[in-house]
């Protein structure tokens, strides 16, 4: 022992300065001389030799050190600033730890020559042996970018319990059963969770199971799960079902809720939930949305919730991410690896994608906290995540990222006594310290938020009937509101807030509120979101002003009509107000004609707080009231010839109209939405319910607003189209008809208005006809044009000069929404056929699709050189002064096809099997076809079409929009006779595929698939068509495909083997390659029940043995452990297709058998690798 001793301190004192964190360790007691000696060692080949032995520094810490003495004096230790972290007096050690800053060769010099020293050495550190790993945590990216392992060094040791609020969890997965507690059906009570695939990848996000040689593991992966089902098995969740839920989680005692679901309900039941969570100290997270919009989706933008956007393994925002001032925090959410459950094979994993994967990822962040510091409050949490976040894209807080990405290591290591303090005060400290406001001035108040969930208090009394009139402006990409509290006088109990927040960043809120009883109005200025700006970004201007009597014009009748006398017009000034006495609603009317056809435009200001319009009607129409009978007749019904309304409050409203001579016209300024009220109170009933309390806000202001009206002049017309006629049939249908009152032509005006997003057209012009007037375009130039009137409709007329793929943009005008189609011209039938539309669908087929676009972003379309083509443009937005703005672009060559003239039955390109062919489908109509002749017995051919993946190179030189997945269709038709033509009875033979993988997508229409592995008979000298078909998703894609048959003429390597008592007689052998026996074979066709193959491999000592079996593309590889006796030892199939299967097993000495089968008992095309290590 002594010998060992003496080698160990020689190899120590040898690496001196090569390994710094093992430099300076020796025996005691020694001399200085002796001690100087072994620090200037610089034995090389000791140093090797020590870093060899020990791990180098991962096995020694650098600041702390152990002393054994049998004594030491009081102030040793302060001397040097060294601390004593734990005393051992049973053995006479002290553990010492060194001051930042300090060397370990400083330190040990001194305690060595301290009086009562025995011994110096390093405090050195131990790793678990225990070779189970997590086999796939190489595939979860985002465990590196945000170094996860080295903020679970950084965690805590306190239980944290997350709820998983989703779809049933499977809580027999074996990488979260560990972790999971007993679940909850929020839905059904008496039931069980119903295991789905979404909230099994959510909850192996935040806490799968680590170290346990399956899958990967969590973010926290000490984490206790709660699995809270609100799904049932259903497309849909209800908010009484997720509100039951988060009271289940509060009852449990959750530490942090997770929700990735959403929608665009403003649910109250739901917010009051989530409020009463947040109030119990839960920290509720939740996903912001996929539609790639700055809309408000909830649970996410409720107050206090922490809303989560998603990044990619770029760190940039992922295409589906939701943005805007609701997002607090982005993290990875693109191609997340997690646990499943597979309807089919139960418990596996996969790739997901969404923001439904991000929030996780902060819930695992914060319950690393949590385990941290236990006492840490949600918004406390939510200042950590935010304050120590990843700054990505504009600096600081942006509508892009929100305060960044969630840096787990800075958020555990954040001095928590740097905490910005909350904002709180009690009811009678607001009222207490609220700023008072002077009564019938305007009152004009600048402040800032520096806290979180900061408030600004200020308060008014007033008495019975009067009215404030408030407003506030913010800064840029802060969404700010103000919440109303009015406290009768005498009353100090609990009052319901009016919460005033009915627009988002960069608008004006505007409320009038009308005291019903003396007392204490308290306004609260807020943040929506909670935010703040730590550097003074984040600031506001609220206005205040009191009255007991409102500016009520006198323009509510025809008779008090303001007349216009000539235009340009304006009433500034005149301090006309939308008020009215019953608080219903105002409109005020002013008269005009012209003395010739005419253009006017008329502009009226923003009112904070109200939503107002602007309608056109005759005065004729006003000559006949309503009888009271209530027998209105159709020309007594009043309706605008035109009428435009603020799409949100506050919000300006420009109206250009065509007049004529002859007629008088009554323009109506109102606050009045009858027109369109049953619409909007279906939209509001959607969007969150009917409020009462919403229904009672006054839509009025006392701020006066400014009408201007001007004469327009707008360019002729650029094609002078359309140039619809009614047709000689049509008039004499119509002659013999009643002609339509003016009030039913106006409905059908108004109709077509309402709806016009829907029916773009009645009728088509003649194709000669746009041909002949079309606007002849080059591309790569702007070409500015306007909308005359509300039916024009402009056709430009263009000419590839190559095959290549062309972006199209159209720049709008104020209020405009142009949009369109490409129409190509068909030599043979003379007719213009539609080939995609011109703008963007982010309707629902294109979230079916898989596509997540903007419809402002630019259209990609791949067009063939010499065709002739027509943009057709048309405006569904509101009529402008303003020019839109048409372009086209080339943006990239057509890539190169292997074989570019297969599009046709003719050309089809003979194929052979077991060959590989690449093609592309970049043109709309792109149809390749293939022909082959089987000259063999009758047999069963395998139909392989995958689409390749985009390389590294594509992926940085490629623009966005053409790195589209690719989707096809296609058929396996007979050719009966083999005369390599398609005749009308052998279409009766079709196998079509790629048809829709659901009913429900089928019903819809939706078709295309990116992988495809069939099979198919195939009769001696038959001949066989395929046709891989583009889908029309209105989308580009440059990804090749790879088309391949395979035949399965492979004789079966182990078919003369069978099972005798569970064990194979002829099992076939391994290679041994490097460290690992390999076998490289076939799941064979045509074996009943699927093929089985069967390997004998001897182990000869106990140990963890590793199996991987690695198959082709679609198939899903399932490895058996069978022990000498033909019992089975373990069955691996924790992956499901396209996911190598990998177990590790420990064994013990002796002979296993191997069987390895596809789980679902399809045949292979490639080989599939088993190997064992």
């Amino acid at each position: 022992m002594k010998n060992w001793v003496m080698k160990s301190i020689a190899v120590v004192a040898c690496s001196a300065l090569l390994v710094p964190a093992a430099s300076a360790f020796a025996e005691a007691p020694q001399n200085p001389e002796s001690v100087k000696t072994m620090l200037a060692s610089n034995n090389k080949q000791g140093a090797k030799q020590f870093k060899q032995q020990t791990g180098g520094n991962e096995w020694i810490s650098d600041n702390t050190i152990i002393v054994k003495h049998s004594g030491l004096a009081k102030n040793v230790h302060s001397k040097i600033g060294a601390k004593v972290i734990r005393s051992i007096p049973s053995l006479g050690y002290d553990v010492i730890q060194l001051k930042k800053g300090q060397s370990l060769t400083e330190v040990v010099s001194y305690y060595a020559k301290q009086k009562g020293v025995k011994s110096v050495s390093p405090s050195y550190k131990y790793h678990s042996f225990n070779t189970i790993v997590d086999p796939k945590k190489k595939d979860m990216y985002h465990l590196q970018l945000l170094e996860i392992d080295k903020a679970l060094a950084l965690a805590g040791n306190h239980d944290v319990k997350v709820a998983v609020i989703d779809s049933g969890v499977d809580y027999k997965h074996p990488d979260l059963q560990a972790q999971v507690l007993p679940p909850y059906n929020a839905v059904k009570p008496a039931d069980s969770p119903v295991a789905d695939a979404h909230g099994t990848h959510v909850a192996g996000i935040v806490g799968a199971t680590k170290d346990n040689g399956i899958g990967g593991h969590g973010v926290y992966p000490n984490a206790k799960i709660l699995p809270i089902d609100v799904f049932n098995g259903q497309e849909d969740a209800s908010d009484f079902a997720i509100a039951q839920g988060i009271l289940y989680a509060i009852e449990q005692k959750a530490d942090i809720i997770n929700m990735s679901l959403g929608g665009y309900g403003e649910s109250p039941l739901m917010e009051e939930a989530v409020k009463m969570a947040i109030d119990k100290g839960i920290t509720v997270i939740a996903a912001a949305g996929n539609e790639a919009t700055d809309n408000y989706s909830f649970p996410a933008s409720f107050e206090s919730v922490i809303s989560v956007g998603a990044t990619n393994e770029q760190n940039k925002l992922a295409s589906f991410s939701n943005y805007g001032p609701s997002v607090n925090l982005v993290a990875p959410g693109e191609d997340i690896y997690s646990t499943v459950y597979d309807e089919k094979k139960g418990s596996s994993f996969a790739i997901f994608s969404g923001t439904s994967m991000a929030s996780p990822v902060v819930a695992g962040v914060a319950a690393l906290l949590k385990s941290k510091y236990p006492n840490l409050k949600p918004y406390e949490i939510e200042a950590i995540l935010e304050l120590t976040a990843k700054d990505l894209g504009e600096p600081g807080y942006d509508l892009t990222y929100g305060h960044g990405l969630v840096d787990p290591v800075k958020a555990l290591q954040f001095d928590i006594n740097n905490l910005p303090k909350r904002y709180n005060e009690t009811k009678e400290q607001r009222l207490n310290n609220a700023k008072v406001l002077k009564k019938n001035v305007l009152n004009t108040e600048k402040g800032e938020f520096r806290l979180p969930e900061e408030k600004k208090w200020y308060k008014v009394d007033l008495n019975a009937n009067e009215y404030a009139q408030l407003s506030l402006k913010g800064a840029e990409n802060y969404d700010y509101a103000f919440d109303l509290y009015f406290y009768p006088t005498g009353y100090s109990g609990d009052v319901e807030p009016i919460k005033v927040n009915d627009v988002r960043v960069n608008q004006q809120e505007g409320y009038l509120y009308k005291a019903e009883k003396p007392g204490t109005l308290l306004i609260g200025v807020k943040d929506h979101n909670g935010g703040y700006s730590l550097k003074g970004k984040s600031y506001f201007t609220f206005t205040a002003q009191t009255t007991n009597t409102l500016p009520i014009d006198n323009l509510t009748t025809i008779d008090q009509a303001v007349a216009i006398q000539k235009f340009p017009f304006n009433t500034q000034g005149k301090n006309y107000t939308l008020l009215s006495k019953d608080h219903e609603s105002d409109q005020d009317y002013f008269t005009f004609t012209v003395s010739k056809p005419t253009t006017l435009k008329f502009d009226l200001s923003g009112i904070p707080g109200v939503t107002a319009s602007l309608e056109l009607y005759l005065k004729t129409d006003f000559e006949h009231e309503p009888s009271e009978q209530g027998d209105d007749k159709e020309d007594d019904e009043r309706l605008p010839i035109s009428a435009l309304s603020s799409k949100t409050k506050g919000e300006g409203v420009s109206l250009i109209v065509d007049v004529e001579p002859d007629e008088e016209y009554v323009l109506s300024v109102t606050n009045n939405s009858d027109n369109d009220s049953s619409f909007e109170s279906f939209l509001t009933f959607l969007s969150g319910g009917i409020d009462n309390e919403e229904n009672d806000r006054i839509n009025e202001s006392i701020f006066p607003y400014t009408l201007t009206g001007e004469v327009v002049y707008l360019p002729e017309d650029e094609d002078g189209l359309p140039l619809i006629e009614p047709t000689q049939e049509a008039e004499e249908n119509n002659s013999s008809s009643p002609a339509p009152s003016k009030t039913k032509k106006r409905q059908q005006n108004f109709n077509k208005k309402l709806f016009s997003s829907i029916e773009v057209s009645d009728e088509e012009e003649d194709s000669k006809v746009i041909l002949e007037h079309a606007i002849p375009y080059t591309i790569g130039k702007e070409y500015k044009a306007y909308f005359q009137t509300d039916e024009d409709i402009d056709y430009f007329i263009f000419t590839p000069q190559e095959d290549a793929i062309y972006s199209f943009q159209l720049q709008k005008g104020k209020n405009q929404r142009p949009t369109g189609s490409i129409l190509e011209y068909d030599e043979e039938t003379k007719e213009l056929q539609l080939i995609s539309s011109l703008t963007n669908d982010p309707a629902i087929i294109s979230r079916l699709y898989g596509i997540t676009i903007n419809e402002n972003d630019p259209k990609t379309i791949a067009l063939k050189k010499g065709k002739t083509y027509v943009a057709k443009v048309l405006n569904f937005g509101d009529r402008s002064t303003e020019p839109y703005i048409f372009k086209a672009n080339k943006i990239a060559a057509i890539p190169q096809d292997q074989n570019k003239e297969i599009n046709t039955v003719e050309n089809a390109r003979s194929i052979e099997s077991g060959t590989n062919y690449q093609n592309k489908l970049v043109f709309y109509d792109d149809i390749n076809y293939y022909y082959y002749n089987h000259q063999g017995e009758d047999t069963v051919l395998s139909l392989l079409i995958n689409s390749e993946p985009y390389t590294n190179k594509q992926g940085t030189s490629l623009p966005r929009e053409l790195q589209i997945d690719l989707k096809f269709t296609g058929s396996i038709i007979e050719d009966t006779n083999g005369n390599k033509q398609i005749d009308g009875n052998e279409m009766q033979t079709e196998i079509p595929f790629g048809q829709g993988e659901s009913y429900f997508e089928r019903l819809l229409g939706i078709s295309g698939i990116s992988a495809l592995n069939t099979s198919f008979k195939v009769k001696k000298d038959y001949g066989y068509f395929i046709a891989v078909n583009a889908i029309d998703n209105g989308l580009v894609s440059t990804q090749p495909y790879t088309l391949t048959l395979f035949d399965h003429k492979k004789k079966d390597e182990d078919a003369d083997s069978k099972l005798v008592n569970g064990i194979p007689t002829k099992p076939s052998s391994l290679t041994k390659t490097d460290d690992k026996w390999v076998a490289t074979q076939y799941f064979n066709a045509n074996v009943p029940f699927g093929d089985k193959d069967y390997f004998e491999f001897y182990n000869d000592s106990k140990h963890n043995v590793t199996f991987t079996l690695l198959t082709e593309k679609g198939l899903d590889g399932v490895i058996r452990i069978i022990d000498a006796k033909g019992r089975t030892v373990k069955t691996i199939d924790n992956y499901g297709a396209d996911d190598a299967e990998l177990g590790i097993v420990p064994l013990e000495p002796g002979t296993y058998y191997i069987e390895v089968s596809e789980a679902n008992g399809r045949a292979s095309t490639q080989p599939y690798t088993l190997a064992i290590q």
